[in-house]
Parts: C-alpha cells; sequence; structure tokens
C-alpha cells in the first residue's frame, strides 16, 4: 500500500521531487567538509588501545619522551662491485647536507619565540639555539662546499648577539659565495624540506650512526626521523619530494663519475606514503573503470541512451549527498555534549562505496525500468506503469537494500575502528541510493516520458522485444530446475563442493577458511621505488631495518644503570641472538653496535664498542632517564633479516617473546620480575592480526543473524530464509577456494596467502548483496504463485526475472571486477572474489539452488486458493 501512494505521489510531483534532489546535490557539492578534508588512512593507528603494541607504544613515548618520532624516511646510497670508497661516502654525506641543514632551519623557527623572552645574562650553553646550531655545524661538516649552513649560522650568531661568530660565519660563506657581500644573513634556503622532520641520522651520529652502515661497507644509510605516523595521509607529500631528491642525486652522482653508486628511498614512512599513493590510484581508476563499465553494460542491456539517464543521474546525485552527508558525521563530536560520537571515515572505503553504490544503484534502477516496461506493455500508459512498477517492487528493492544495510552495520561492534567505521559508512550511503531510485529515478522517467525510448520510440513492437535476455532461454531453464530440482542441486552441490570444502573443513578445524597475510609489504608491486631500495638494501642491512622491533624491559624494583643490570641487559641480549637465526643484530646499552655478547677485545671493533658504550649519547639511548622511570626502563633494539610485515616476522616475534620469557623466569630477584613490552611494526602488524581475526568471527555471526532476521520479515518464511543464508554461505566458501586457487596459480613462487580483507569484505559484502538477487526471485514467485498455483508461479517467477536479475549480475560483478584495475594486490583480491562470488550467486545460487529448494518444497506445500479463482 505505501509504495502505491509513494508512486502516485512521484508520478504526480515529478518536477518538485528533481528539484528539491537537483538543490540538494548543488548544497552537497559546494558545503563543507569535503571528504577529502577529512579522511584518513592506516591500519595501525586505529588499533584499540588495550592492545599490547599501544600499551607499548604509550610506554616507550613516556620513557623516552624526547623521542617524537613514529616513522622513517630512509636513504640509501649502495655498490654492488665493491665496498663504497671515500668519494663515494663523501657524496653521501653531501646528500645529507641539505637535510642535516633543513633540520636546523626547523629547529631554530621553533625556539625563535621562547628565546626573545630568555634573561639576558643566559649563557651561551643554555642558548636555546643549541639544537639548531648543532644541526647546522653537522651539515657544514657533511659538505664543505655548501654555504647555506654557514650563512644560517651567521644568522643564530646574530641572534645571540655573538658579534664575532657573526663575522666570521660571514666571511666564510661569502668565500663559498660571492654574492652574499652585499646581502644581510637570513635562513636559507627558502624552502626547505618540510617532512614534518624530528632529527636527521647520519653515519656520523653518535652511537646510533654505527647502525646505518652495513657489515660489509657496501651500503649507508642516511635516516630523517619524522613526526608523521607510518600510514599518515602527508606521506604520499613526503614520498614525492624524497623521490624527487633521489632523483636530483643520482643525476649529480652520474655527473660526479659515480655511475655505479645506487640511490633509493626507503624507509616505513616511504613505504606507508607507496600504499596510500597506490590506494590513492586504485580509487581513481576503480571509479573510472565503474563508471565506463556500467555505461557499456547498460547500453548493451537497454539499447537505448536516454535510458542510461535514469541509474546514472540517480547514482551520481546519491554519490554526492551520501558522501557529504557521511563527512558531515566526521564533524558531529564538535558539538557540545557530543565528544563520545568519534566517527571517522577513510580513503580506502570510497573504493567500497564506488562500486557498491554503482552496482546496488543501478540493479535497484533495472529492476524498476525492467517492472516499468512489463507495466507498459500492458497499459500504453506511461504514468501509470511508473506507479504500478514502483509499487511493484518498492517492497523488493527496500528489503534487498535493507539486508545489505544491516549486514554492513554489524561491523559496528568490531573493535577494529576501520571495520567499526567503514561498514556504517557504507550503509548510510546505501540508504541514500535506494532513496533516490524510488523516488528521483521514477521522477526523471515520468518527465522524460517516451523519450525514454529514443532513438527507436515506445512502439509496442519495441518494448516487448528490448527485454535484455530472452525470456524463451529462461522458460528451458526454469522448466528445466524444477522438473528434475532434486538431482540438479545434487550435481551442482557436488561439482562446486570440490572447491568449497577444503575451505569448509579449514574453517571448522583450524577457525580459519584459509590463511591469509598482513604483509603491506608484499602487497606493493615491484615498481615502486620504496619497495625497490627495501629489496636492494637487504643485500648489505637486513630487511628488517625498514621497521625494526624495540623491546621494553621494565622492572619497577631494579635499577638496568647498575652491574646487575647490565648483566641482565646482556643475558637477554644473548638469549634474542640464539632465539632464530633470523636475528641479525641486537643493540643493547651493553652492545652498541648489535654484535652478540662476547668478551672484550683489542681489536678495533672492540675499541669501538668500548669508547660507544661510555658514550653519553649511548645511556640517552637505551636507558630511560625521566624522573619517574629513571633506571626502571631499558630499551633493546632488534634487527631480523624478514619482511617486518609477514607472517614469518610474526612468528619469529612470538618465538623471541617465548624465549625472553622463559629466561627471565630463571633470573634472581628482582629480575624474574620483569616484563616486556615490544614496539613497532611487526608487534602491531601481529595485534592487528588477533583484533581482526576476533572482529571476523563477531562480525560473521551478526551479519548471519541480522539477515535471516530481516528476511524473515520479508518473506515470513523460515525454512527458505535459512536455506537462503546456508546457500550463501557455501558460495562463499567455493568463492574463497576459486580465489585462492587463482592467486596460488598466477603468483606461483611469490604467492603467501590472500590479503587479510578478503575473506571478511568478501563474507559481508557477499552475505548481505548476495541476498539481494534471492529476494527479488522469492518475493515474485511467491507474488505469481498466489495468481498461478505452486508450480506455474514458480516457473514465471524464474522466467520473468531470470533476464533482469542476470543484468543485474552482471553490472554488480562489473563493478567489483573494476577494482582488479587498481595498483594495490589486496584491493585486486577482493575485486576479484567479489566479482567471482556474485557470479557464483547470479548464475548458481539464484538460477539453481534456490529454484531447486523451492520447487522440492512445493512437492510438501499444499495448493494455495488462487487469487484469480477467490475473485471470481
Amino acid at each position: 500500500m505505501f509504495f502505491e501512494q509513494l508512486g502516485k505521489f512521484v508520478v504526480r510531483f515529478s518536477l518538485v521531487i528533481i528539484v528539491f534532489w537537483t538543490v540538494f546535490t548543488l548544497v552537497a557539492a559546494v558545503t563543507p567538509p569535503h571528504w577529502d578534508d577529512v579522511t584518513l588512512d592506516g591500519d595501525l593507528a586505529f588499533l584499540p588501545a588495550n592492545m599490547p603494541s599501544s600499551i607499548a607504544e604509550k610506554l616507550y613515548r613516556d620513557a623516552f619522551p624526547q623521542r617524537q618520532a613514529k616513522s622513517q624516511i630512509v636513504f640509501a646510497i649502495s655498490r654492488e662491485d665493491e665496498p663504497l670508497d671515500e668519494e663515494d661516502l663523501r657524496l653521501a654525506d653531501r646528500m645529507a647536507s641539505p637535510l642535516q641543514n633543513a633540520q636546523g632551519m626547523f629547529l631554530f623557527r621553533d625556539v625563535k619565540p621562547a628565546s626573545e623572552e630568555k634573561s639576558d645574562d643566559a649563557g651561551e650553553d643554555e642558548s636555546p639555539y643549541v639544537g639548531a646550531i648543532a644541526a647546522w655545524e653537522e651539515a657544514a661538516l657533511l659538505d664543505s662546499k655548501s654555504w647555506h649552513p654557514l650563512w644560517n649560522l651567521a644568522l643564530a650568531s646574530k641572534a645571540m648577539g655573538n658579534e664575532a661568530g657573526e663575522q666570521q660565519f660571514l666571511e666564510q660563506a661569502t668565500t663559498l659565495n660571492p654574492e652574499l657581500k652585499e646581502k644581510s644573513p637570513q635562513l636559507v634556503p627558502d624552502d626547505p624540506f618540510n617532512w614534518n622532520q624530528f632529527d636527521v641520522l647520519t653515519r656520523h651520529t653518535p652511537v646510533r650512526g654505527d647502525m646505518l652502515t652495513s657489515k660489509d661497507g657496501h651500503a649507508v644509510l642516511v635516516v630523517v626521523e619524522s613526526r608523521n605516523e607510518f600510514m599518515a595521509t602527508d606521506n604520499i607529500r613526503v614520498l614525492q619530494e624524497a623521490s624527487q631528491y633521489v632523483e636530483t642525486w643520482r643525476k649529480k652522482a652520474d655527473e660526479a663519475g659515480l655511475k655505479h653508486l645506487q640511490i633509493g628511498v626507503t624507509g616505513n614512512a616511504a613505504i606507508g606514503g607507496e600504499m596510500l599513493l597506490a590506494a590513492k590510484e586504485s580509487i581513481a581508476n576503480t571509479e573510472l573503470y565503474t563508471i565506463l563499465l556500467v555505461i557499456v553494460i547498460l547500453l548493451v542491456i537497454y539499447r537505448t541512451p536516454m535510458m542510461l539517464t535514469v541509474p546514472l543521474l540517480s547514482i551520481a546525485v546519491s554519490f554526492i549527498i551520501s558522501s557529504w552527508l557521511v563527512a558531515l558525521l566526521t564533524q558531529v563530536h564538535l558539538l557540545p555534549g557530543m565528544d563520545w560520537f568519534d566517527f571517522k571515515v577513510f580513503k580506502t572505503s570510497r573504493i567500497f562505496i564506488v562500486v557498491i553504490l554503482f552496482g546496488a544503484g543501478t540493479d535497484f534502477c533495472l529492476f524498476l525500468i525492467g517492472r516499468y516496461r512489463e507495466e507498459l506493455a500492458a497499459c500504453r500508459d506511461h504514468q501509470l506503469a511508473i506507479s504500478k512498477a514502483l509499487a511493484g517492487v518498492g517492497e523488493a528493492l527496500t528489503a534487498s537494500a535493507m539486508t545489505t544495510v544491516v549486514g554492513l552495520g554489524m561491523m559496528f561492534f568490531a573493535d577494529f575502528e576501520k571495520y567499526r567505521n567503514s561498514g556504517p559508512a557504507i550503509g548510510l550511503c546505501l540508504l541514500v541510493t535506494l532513496l533516490t531510485c524510488l523516488t528521483l529515478a521514477p521522477a526523471i522517467m515520468k518527465f522524460l516520458g517516451p523519450l525514454l525510448f529514443w532513438p527507436w520510440g515506445d512502439t509496442d513492437q519495441f518494448v516487448e522485444k528490448s527485454r535484455p535476455v530472452s525470456a524463451a532461454w529462461w522458460d528451458q531453464i526454469s522448466h528445466w530446475v524444477c522438473y528434475r530440482p532434486g538431482l540438479t542441486l545434487t550435481v551442482v552441490v557436488l561439482l562446486l563442493g570440490i572447491v568449497g570444502v577444503p575451505s569448509i573443513y579449514r574453517r571448522i578445524t583450524t577457525g580459519d577458511a584459509i590463511p591469509v597475510s598482513y604483509d603491506l609489504f608484499g602487497d606493493l608491486g615491484n615498481d615502486r621505488m620504496a619497495k625497490q631500495t627495501a629489496l636492494q638494501i637487504r643485500k648489505h642491512f637486513p630487511l628488517g631495518e625498514s621497521g625494526p622491533m624495540t623491546i621494553l624491559l621494565v622492572n619497577p624494583t631494579g635499577q638496568f644503570s647498575t652491574w646487575e643490570g647490565k648483566k641482565f641487559i646482556s643475558d637477554i641480549a644473548t638469549t634474542i641472538h640464539g632465539s632464530d637465526e633470523d636475528i641479525e643484530r641486537v643493540f643493547t646499552s651493553e652492545q652498541p653496535l648489535g654484535d652478540a655478547p662476547t668478551r672484550y677485545s683489542f681489536s678495533s671493533r672492540g675499541i669501538g664498542k668500548l669508547m660507544r658504550k661510555s658514550h653519553r649519547g649511548t645511556k640517552d639511548f637505551f636507558l630511560a632517564e625521566n624522573e619517574q622511570l629513571g633506571g626502571q626502563i631499558a630499551l633493546v633494539r632488534v634487527l631480523f633479516d624478514c619482511n617486518p610485515f609477514s607472517n614469518e616476522a610474526i612468528d619469529l616475534l612470538q618465538k623471541v617473546q617465548q624465549d625472553i620469557t622463559a629466561k627471565i623466569e630463571t633470573m634472581p630477584p628482582p629480575w624474574n620480575e620483569t616484563k616486556i613490552f615490544v614496539q613497532g611494526t611487526t608487534p602491531s602488524i601481529r595485534d592487528l592480526m588477533i583484533v581482526t581475526r576476533r572482529d571476523q568471527k563477531r562480525i560473521e555471526i551478526g551479519v548471519i543473524v541480522a539477515v535471516f532476521l530481516v528476511l524473515l520479515v520479508i518473506l515470513r518464511r523460515p525454512m527458505v530464509c535459512a536455506y537462503m543464508i546456508l546457500s550463501v554461505l557455501f558460495s562463499y566458501y567455493v568463492t574463497l577456494g576459486i580465489t585462492e586457487t587463482f592467486f596460488r596459480f598466477v603468483y606461483a613462487d611469490t604467492y603467501q596467502a590472500l590479503d587479510w580483507k578478503v575473506p571478511l569484505f568478501l563474507f559481508v559484502i557477499l552475505a548481505a548483496i548476495g541476498q539481494d538477487y534471492n529476494v527479488y526471485l522469492a518475493t515474485r514467485v511467491f507474488e505469481e504463485q498466489k495468481r498461478l498455483g505452486l508450480r506455474q508461479g514458480l516457473l514465471r517467477g524464474i522466467s520473468t526475472t531470470g533476464g533482469i536479475i542476470t543484468s543485474c549480475g552482471l553490472v554488480m560483478a562489473g563493478t567489483f571486477a573494476s577494482m582488479c584495475m587498481g595498483t594495490l594486490l589486496g584491493v585486486i583480491e577482493i575485486g576479484f572474489a567479489l566479482t567471482v562470488g556474485v557470479l557464483l550467486d547470479t548464475f548458481v545460487v539464484r538460477t539453481v539452488m534456490l529454484p531447486c529448494f523451492l520447487a522440492l518444497m512445493n512437492r510438501y506445500t499444499k495448493e494455495p486458493e488462487l487469487e484469480s479463482i477467490a475473485t471470481e
């Protein structure tokens, strides 16, 4: 009744509806906030605060407040033929000099306001410019031909009132650049590298510089520590500028006759930037190919260009408005009393919003237009046909949309913040799409009228024959399915079971349907500079250099600066070295060079180790010195020779933790009370694995229950609803099996496992969207059975919906297939899996499995009193 009234309302006030949605769209397009201004990204930054890596991260910041760096940009200079010579190393130093100079500029600017309040009797040692001066002095030493740091030192001397120092630096800078004679000192250059850097480390940096030169002498690193998070969106810009910097120095190396040098950039900030850039490219490619595929498919289906305007305009309007509404929700927490509403939206969610909105929105319009054609062929009245079409499919469209919205909404109960926000955001966008398809789409159809069939015209012959797929073909399929339902269903289940049963068995026995990978590094293409550089320096440094593991030893009753504490640290380092052959170096206050603990020797390395151990910087780096935690926390830095994002690294972390725990238990008091906390990339990846596995089980149960209840409300037939759930679950496991087999074959030796996001997103989207076609079919079958009886109603329902459901399935599969045009392997895998899953639902579950079940049920169901007979 409601949709009958809605149909009449839309026909009567179509122009008002079009104006309303147009104004709403314009407001959404021009009014902030905009999507790109509020979206976030990354995975590790949104772990729950109670996860071990999050606790370790907070403890690390408390124990070492002077270290604000959260990621690293690593420039690598290496050569393959022989160790780096002095000329090679000088070029590496010259490359680091501008970075060190920029660091001094930012330190100078940061302290300038404070210096204006400083008393006149402050000594030079108390100068607020000490950090900037140290950076500029380092920059000048790194490149004796650069005048920039000298000019900046002159400015610092002037600010301190040191006229002699100012004059000295001015003379030195002018000697290098005579054009400066008539100029006053000022910060140079005007546009320094602004990478939110906290520090610059070179091979000359005390203590830590030893970690930046390879043991074989073939490579040296220059590290820029950044305050940016690993996956901060600003890292895209940082990566692009760092890549340009690398190209500049590659040219300089060629000009200096050092073509043998290999120069690149990596580090977790660069890898994060590469991933964000690849995600951005994937989003752009997905949007482009989705639109193109939808246009091509609709042209093939409709064969009338004007008919395209109905779904395309409706989807465009819903996309603009829903994106704005989602962005608006991120600002609700700014309202008084709304601090608790902390809603976030992520850039990669846009991929799913695009494909689901275009796929589902096109499906909605296809069903509306398909029913409109049927009604128009029967009554030849455009307005009446639109009204009756909306009345006929409105309930089914709403029901199918609600199964998806409710299914996605179950992600709200996840602990992982990215899941918790992404599901409801996509669900909200789908609700807006449903509203536009129920109001704007029929209003456009009414406004265009006969123009919808241009250039062929709305003749009886064209309207009748313009169905997407031949009804005769579906008549044959429906007869075969209905007359041999048991045999057909058995054959289909057995054939697909060959692929699906292994996943089902693994899920029952291990809890996971398939093994998955959390390898964000492996997700990148091999053409990315950050990955190429990381693989290149692996020949000289452990691959874990891009994400070292930091172990915090905490003992409130012990003092790590005492002799007993130092021995304890050495014992722990020895234990770590013996844990696994992939452990390369373990840096501690007792072993600042990272070597395995041994007796001291009078070799050059032994003497160097003794000198660095005595260095003040070693104690500052490895032992907490603040008032609250001083002496109670010791830091151990572990480098291992495996990808820090890989399952192999997670297994190694588990082994190291177990060995340390076992060793601590054998220690005498108070050292047996020492607790360990592990911070870094690998611990965060392990926690991501734990929380997402836990969330997946919770979400799966929630989706199954919620979708079943929605189906029960719609169909009011428990057996049919339960079968629908089981059939989609079966297709889910079959899809996983097909997807894993495909990528294992394509990537062969380099294949590790499917991306960790594949099973969850496949389950949620397939379990929700996969029910759409079941609902479309079942509601039409039950409608026809009231008129024609059980058998004839089933035949009629299959044949009349076959073509339109097939068209919808192809559109939805096409939109998901557009995800395969991206550059991130994880996105490609999700796109492939969703494409296979939708095709299975379209051509197997809907075409065979559900009709067979309904036909088998007919044998045990009493024939209903037909509406036509009752009416008579």
